[in-house]
């Protein structure tokens, strides 16, 4: 897609690139006309909300990585300096192949259930790690998985861009049929194991991968949260940063866009999503 704000008054940063409102309703119109242009172009969009608008596109796993091994805040990026060198690639690649493969693996009632019923068993055990990481992700200090959470719902994006905020959040829009071939139909098990060959080769580990297994074990707050996933392959860079890679190898397409909500909104916003019946209890319906 490429897209241009609808409204005279939104303003694109020249540095950040973010679409800048300035008001919820202007929030709303430029969300619905990046929904409406991605319908006519039949493009595939999907939406991730954010209640701080620094927050980055960066996997739970890379986020704890950063915050436990480095201590500084997990909405910045590390050093160049320490990114590319010849240590830190494989240093967290095996941290997260340690934990997942070594550490951890899907149970045998798991395996042998994904076995029956054509199911990725690894997507499945992520996943749950994902939607309940209080309860199940207790066996390694580093926490997470390199899965980020998406939504089919720009509704359910703005669920999570408002809240419990106190500033301006952000929605990440990301036309995933601009990213190329990346939906998956390997297991995640055998992404695993490509990552750790071409991590071995010193190979670098590609563009992020979207999960959304057309079998997949029932969870209610997935399934109302409409959810799907990217992997973070590369845990060095966060999505956004790989994906403006990418825009800048194309003609004219834009990859993501990252449309601000403004502070003192949120009353607004959560008017406007009670309207929709889109409360705590239908995001978290097992709570």
């Amino acid at each position: 897609m490429n897209i241009l704000p609808s409204l005279p008054d939104t303003v694109i940063s020249a540095v950040t690139r973010e679409w800048i409102p300035n008001s919820f309703d202007s929030f709303l119109h430029e969300l619905n006309h990046i929904v409406d242009c991605c319908k006519k172009k039949e493009s595939l969009a999907l939406f991730r909300g954010h209640r701080n608008k620094e927050w980055l596109l960066d996997s739970s796993f890379a986020r704890s990585f950063k915050t436990t091994l480095f201590s500084i805040p997990s909405e910045e990026r590390l050093s160049q300096r320490i990114v590319t060198s010849a240590e830190f690639h494989p240093a967290i690649l095996n941290l997260f192949l340690l934990k997942f493969g070594v550490l951890a693996r899907p149970s045998d009632e798991l395996e042998a259930a994904a076995q029956q019923h054509d199911l990725d068993a690894w997507f499945e055990f992520m996943k749950r790690l994902q939607q309940y990481p209080e309860m199940e992700d207790d066996f390694f200090f580093l926490k997470g998985t390199n899965l980020l959470d998406w939504t089919q719902s720009p509704d359910v994006a703005l669920y999570f861009a408002n809240e419990n905020r106190n500033s301006d959040g952000a929605i990440y829009i990301c036309d995933a049929t601009a990213t190329g071939k990346t939906l998956q139909i390997l297991h995640l098990g055998a992404i695993l194991d490509k990552m750790s060959q071409s991590g071995k080769a010193g190979v670098p580990l590609g563009a992020p991968l979207l999960f959304c297994p057309p079998k997949q074990i029932l969870c209610h707050r997935a399934k109302n949260q409409q959810a799907v996933y990217f992997a973070q392959m590369d845990l060095r860079y966060d999505l956004e940063y790989i994906w403006q890679l990418r825009e800048a190898e194309l003609q004219n397409e834009t990859i993501v866009i990252k449309l601000i909500l403004p502070s003192g909104s949120e009353t607004a916003a959560s008017e406007y999503l009670s309207k929709k019946e889109i409360t705590r209890t239908f995001i978290y319906p097992d709570i």
